[in-house]
């Protein structure tokens, strides 16, 4: 299997076969917002924490990593089924840590592989709240991460 982390012109290339990806595969995970947002996200703005890798075998999208604003935007991670528990999910999210110094992301409280994954790589918790389906979710940090640029602190008094 091989991993690459997309340029500009790639991510247009791709951009439809990707987002056919992240729907079939996602499990019902990924929200229509976000496969939204990366639809719309302009070429030139596939830099500066917005980051586009893939993961493939003969020819085949084994899996794929998008992020927005190093995750505080958007964070998609799908791995295709029949390359689940290969490794793929923590190659491509420790590539991200590499590449982007920081990574975040959230994960709703009863998506075990997801936090699995996370918690394998390295990411911490650092504050719970109501997710975009209604759920309890996770905000998670990995690498130099500031939980400020997510949570601000509540005002005293």
């Amino acid at each position: 299997m091989r991993t690459k982390t997309l340029s500009s012109e790639e991510v247009g290339r791709a951009k439809d076969p990707l987002i056919a990806f992240l729907k079939k595969y996602s499990d019902g995970r990924i929200t229509a917002k976000g496969i939204r947002w990366f639809r719309q996200l302009p070429l030139n703005e596939v830099k500066d924490g917005n980051w586009v890798a893939i993961t493939w075998k003969e020819n085949k999208i084994a899996g794929a990593m998008i992020m927005g604003d190093y995750g505080r935007k958007e964070a998609m991670i799908v791995v295709h089924p029949e390359f689940r528990k290969h490794g793929v999910g923590e190659t491509l999210l420790n590539q991200a840590l590499q590449q982007l110094g920081k990574v975040y992301t959230r994960v709703a409280c009863d998506n075990i592989p997801s936090l699995k994954l996370c918690f394998s790589c390295g990411l911490k918790a650092f504050h719970l709240m109501k997710g975009p389906t209604g759920k309890p979710t996770l905000w998670l940090g990995g690498g130099n991460f500031v939980k400020e640029e997510v949570v601000q602190s509540e005002p005293i008094g």
